[in-house]
Order: structure tokens, then C-alpha cells, then sequence
């Protein structure tokens, strides 16, 4: 019976105490800007917005990252609506770095759009949203 109110009480204090698996490289990735734009020149976002026209053909999202304390890799997931429409793996090289992907925008699809940035383990980091009227 004493056992019953003695492991539970003991399963409490292991989990406050012992430290949980986070790398310091998690910690400190962090997204220091994204948009969306319809055009990147050298490396610099152009037609930043978060509202297009129909009459769009591609739009790129660009991501700064900073803190990267090693080489690792960010991913954009384009949606349309909820459906997942591309997934994009980018490197990131450096504390301080630039990405970007594109995805094409065909005709009709007018909506509400995002793109998920995740980190390699899948931890979202920030979500962008934007329409296509």
C-alpha cells in the first residue's frame, strides 16, 4: 500500500529534475525574419505581402535564420488550404543565414495559403500566411 503513494510521488520528482533531451542547437535556431515575395535578388525579399492577385504564377518564401551553432537544415511546407502542396529542404550553413524556396501558383488556386518553417526534428518555428485572391 505504501508503495501505491511512494512511486508516484517518486515518478513526479524524476520528471521535474532530470533534464529533458533539447539540444543547445535547438535552442538557439531561431527565425529572424520571413515573407512572402514574388521575386528574391540577391537575397533580398522583393514584393513582400500578404495578399497576392490570381495572376500570379510563382511566389518564393524567403527565411533568415540565426543561431545556427552548426550545419543543419530548416524545411518549408507549402499548404493550400490544409492540403500539403510541397515540402522544400533547405540548408542552413552559418549564425546568420539567408534561404529561400518558390512554389509555382497555378490558375484557380485562390485562396488562403501558408508555409510552415520547421527545423529537422519537425519543430515548427513559424508559420506565414498569405492569400491568393
Amino acid at each position: 500500500m505504501l508503495w501505491n503513494k511512494i512511486l508516484p510521488v517518486m515518478a513526479l520528482m524524476l520528471a521535474l529534475f532530470l533534464p529533458t533531451k533539447v539540444t543547445a542547437q535547438e535552442e538557439s535556431l531561431k527565425v529572424a525574419e520571413a515573407v512572402i515575395a514574388t521575386s528574391v535578388e540577391n537575397l533580398v525579399p522583393q514584393g513582400v505581402s500578404d495578399t497576392f492577385p490570381g495572376s500570379v504564377k510563382k511566389l518564393y518564401a524567403f527565411t533568415r535564420i540565426t543561431g545556427a551553432t552548426k550545419d543543419t537544415i530548416i524545411w518549408h511546407l507549402w499548404f493550400y488550404g490544409d492540403k500539403l502542396m510541397a515540402e522544400v529542404r533547405l540548408p542552413v550553413k552559418s549564425v546568420n543565414w539567408r534561404t529561400y524556396s518558390s512554389k509555382r501558383i497555378f490558375p484557380g488556386w485562390t485562396g488562403e495559403w501558408r508555409v510552415d518553417i520547421t527545423n529537422e526534428d519537425g519543430l515548427l518555428l513559424k508559420t506565414l500566411y498569405f492569400t491568393v485572391e
